[in-house]
């Protein structure tokens, strides 16, 4: 019953990957606005600038996260048999790090309503690191399969863009040089790949 279930769950995220990949592109330039450049007030003291900050970004790790998990489905990743890579077969491992870098978004919504700011903080760089890491993974076994080669090079970029992402928000406490402005210019076009990548998908790219 409970692998029925799943099994459901999964067919539902296969057919919404792309809008899944839209909105989660679209409420990841929503958290770089209003968590870097911080429109309505510092984070760290204004608890409707942390909630909507906290919320909009764990919100996109969670419909990223699924995002990975539909289109790993979409496209039969992992196959039931790797002949490129032995006994490793990349997207079981990035299925799984998408799964849990959704499971941290949805802690991380859970915390930054409840205002708890170092478990959030925790929360959205787990997700932040888990879920590029897994759309790469997949994205490499993408590559030599027949029916999802189409999409292993937008989707390698998606990831690829996550982890400058990840690096302009590690850089911007660090750098003093660094503005604002170009940590939020970096995650938001990490966000709008998300975007593209869901766009790309909608428009009817073959799958298995």
């Amino acid at each position: 019953m409970k692998f029925n279930r799943l099994s459901a769950i999964v067919d539902q995220l296969k057919q919404m990957a792309g809008t899944l990949a839209i909105f989660g592109g679209l409420l990841w330039i929503g958290y770089a606005v209003l968590g870097i450049l911080q429109p309505l007030g510092d984070v760290a003291t204004s608890a409707p600038a942390f909630w909507l900050a906290g919320a909009s970004g764990g919100a996109a790790l969670v419909l990223q996260g699924l995002a990975v998990v539909g289109v790993a489905s979409r496209y039969g990743l992992p196959g039931e048999e790797p002949p490129r890579f032995g006994a490793v077969i990349p997207s079981r491992y990035g299925v799984a790090m998408a799964w849990v870098g959704a499971l941290a978004g949805l802690l991380a919504v859970a915390t930054a309503l409840l205002s708890l700011e170092l478990p959030n903080n925790a929360m959205q760089l787990f997700g932040a690191v888990l879920t590029p890491l897994g759309a790469m993974l997949v994205a490499i076994e993408a590559n030599g399969s027949e029916q999802a080669y189409r999409i292993a090079g937008p989707l390698f970029l998606v990831g690829a863009l996550g982890m400058v992402s990840l690096l302009a928000q590690a850089l911007l406490p660090l750098a003093s040089w660094m503005a604002p402005v170009y940590a939020a210019l970096a995650m938001a076009v990490y966000g709008f790949a998300w975007v593209r990548f869901g766009a790309l998908l909608a428009s009817g790219v073959p799958e298995a």
